[in-house]
């Protein structure tokens, strides 16, 4: 078999590049945050159903 057509080489970046990058903007911008006081916090919410 003999691939025939038109081949690009296009740099994009990957899922986890792009990921990594907002996560570190998130901690610049906000700090690094604490999950107990996330979690022991006020802010909650009830489903009803």
């Amino acid at each position: 078999h003999t691939p025939i057509g038109v081949f690009r080489d296009i740099r994009r970046p990957v899922y986890d590049t792009l990921m990594a990058d907002q996560l570190d903007t998130a901690v610049d911008q906000r700090g690094k945050g604490d999950l107990a006081t996330l979690l022991t916090g006020s802010d909650t919410w009830t489903v009803v159903g």
